[in-house]
């Protein structure tokens, strides 16, 4: 938001001093206000009379002492131009004097830090001469008076100011509401009933405020759909796989041992469509949850030590090895069960990526900043640098060359993250730099309390 407004507010003095300097050089050079003027035209008359005077009387010796200061001086000059006793020191004095006495009326010339006035007198002996004041400008910005006073530039500073406001808020409230549903909060809208907004008068800016509002009305609509039609299609499957499963159990009875491999295939094709169907119905849940219903405080330490007996079983299937560690304890709150699928689909990712004979580390304890954290590592070949946050999202394959190799649906890092984020935690993906994976799930305790879906995506 501070660049815009240096951008906006540079661009306003650009075009201002581009208005200064090819229309008005010389603002200083005309008075806009008649009586200043005269006043002006009045002094300079009779203190010319009363310069030229003494110079008749005595000479340039009378002149030297009504001549004023060292800044603001008089000066006094023949209507040829030719200088009398002293000079201002400014190449164009003779020339200004010269049209002072052909023209009649009063010439300003504008120089570094002073301005130069020149104005014809007549003495009552019908002598004529040229009047000049050297005035110093009252302002070191007035660099050859074309530049505005203090207040000018307070004035404009504060009207830049507000402008660049009215077009930098809705921006920066735009890219807020952005980010937030980058981040998943779809119910996110764009606020613009502000002090400002009834300057806007429903232009551009507030139009399309309105119109990303409405996109993401329409994107919250299809996402809820979405999410409805995963639910109720995985429902909707349920009936016939449970046929499907009495089915085969009664063809196994029937059929003769040929048969025994081709039906083994069924049902395990079957459980794995269950499985699936088992995690899409999690994730449905999980993603129309707003917050725990129910929570309770358990322990860490304990959760991880109940799922230990079962990852393990698991890991030896696959001829892998889990090794574990337990730090400080760390009392949570929340839903147990709930983490404890989140903590058993990472670790089941790690064994299942992790390759045969693959050694998995997981590890439990408390940061210096007061966070719970659960990590888990191994062995295998990690993830392509900028694959790491899409593997959160459900269905994603990281290695999409052996989609059809794998087992597992691309499900289970989704529930996990949904699962910690509604406990108000985050999960964190990178590469070991000694190769394989790191999955780290950091969570609050138990005092902060931070179990809805706003303090999670706060903390996210």
């Amino acid at each position: 938001m501070a660049r815009l407004l240096l951008k906006i507010f540079t661009a306003y003095w650009i075009a201002a001093g581009l208005v200064i300097v090819l229309f008005d050089l010389g603002p200083h050079r005309h008075m806009h206000n008649p009586q200043m003027a005269d006043a002006l035209d009045a002094s300079l008359s009779l203190s010319g009379r009363m310069l030229a005077a003494a110079y008749e009387r005595g000479g340039c010796s009378a002149v030297g002492s009504s001549m004023g200061g060292l800044e603001d001086r008089l000066y006094l000059a023949a209507p040829d131009g030719r200088l009398l006793c002293d000079s201002p020191r400014f190449e164009d004095v003779p020339s200004l004097a010269r049209s002072a006495t052909s023209g009649g009326k009063r010439v300003i010339a504008n120089h570094v830090r002073s301005q130069l006035i020149a104005a014809s007198i007549t003495t009552r002996t019908g002598n004529k001469y040229v009047v000049l004041l050297k005035n110093s400008y009252s302002s070191a910005v007035q660099i050859y008076g074309i530049l505005p006073g203090w207040n000018t530039i307070a004035i404009s500073c504060g009207v830049t100011l507000f402008l660049a406001l009215l077009m930098a808020l809705p921006i920066r409230r735009l890219r807020t509401a952005a980010g937030e549903i980058a981040m998943g909060r779809l119910h996110t809208r764009v606020r613009w009933n502000g002090p400002t907004s009834r300057f806007t008068g429903g232009d551009d800016i507030d139009q399309l405020c309105r119109d990303f509002n409405h996109m993401a009305e329409r994107l919250q609509s299809l996402a809820g759909a979405q999410r409805l039609l995963l639910c109720e299609v995985s429902h909707e499957l349920r009936s016939p796989l449970t046929r499907l499963c009495v089915g085969l159990g009664l063809a196994r009875a029937e059929s003769p041992p040929a048969m025994r491999e081709h039906l083994d295939r069924i049902g395990a094709e079957s459980a794995r469509i269950n499985n699936l169907i088992d995690q899409v119905l999690s994730l449905s849940r999980l993603d129309m949850l707003s917050r725990i219903e129910g929570p309770c405080s358990f322990s860490a330490n304990a959760l991880v030590a109940d799922a230990l007996p079962d990852l393990e079983y698991e890991a030896a299937r696959s001829d892998c090895h889990i090794e574990s560690s337990f730090g400080q304890d760390c009392e949570l709150f929340g839903a147990e069960h709930l983490l404890r699928m989140a903590v058993e689909n990472i670790v089941r990712n790690a064994i299942k990526y992790g390759g045969p004979s693959a050694l998995v580390h997981l590890e439990v304890g408390r940061t210096m900043q007061g966070s719970c954290v659960v990590r888990v590592t191994d062995d295998g070949p990690g993830i392509p640098e900028n694959e790491l946050l899409s593997v959160l999202r459900p269905f994603y394959r990281a290695d999409r060359s052996r989609h059809w190799q794998q087992e597992g649906s691309g499900i289970g890092l989704a529930i996990a993250d949904r699962a910690v984020t509604l406990h108000g935690g985050r999960i964190a993906i990178r590469n070991r730099d000694v190769g394989g994976l790191e999955v780290e799930i950091c969570l609050p305790l138990a005092e902060r309390k931070a179990i809805s879906t706003d303090a999670a995506f706060t903390h996210r």
